[in-house]
């Protein structure tokens, strides 16, 4: 392996490809969903998990992936109640 493709060279931009966090807005527009049912969801808690930087919420990818999973869930149940006479 050639030092321009080592790991050790590629620097924080690999690791933000590797794992990112979305911001707030960044989550919604992924998401295709308005903030405030964001903050709603939150409310209610069904939200994705967040951590703080500063007063700024981070949603990393591995819980974007888990809330999408939970939708998924919720929402076949719901699929299948509705399907039974």
């Amino acid at each position: 392996m050639s030092l321009e493709h080592s790991p050790a060279r590629a620097g924080k931009d690999a690791l933000a490809s590797v794992d990112p966090s979305f911001t707030v807005d960044e989550f919604c527009r992924a998401e295709r969903m308005s903030r405030s049912a964001l903050y709603k969801q939150w409310q209610q808690g069904k939200g994705p998990r967040f951590y703080l930087v500063g007063n700024s919420r981070r949603i990393s990818a591995q819980a974007r992936f888990d809330y999408q999973r939970d939708r998924e869930s919720v929402a076949a149940t719901e699929i299948a109640a509705l399907a039974k006479p």
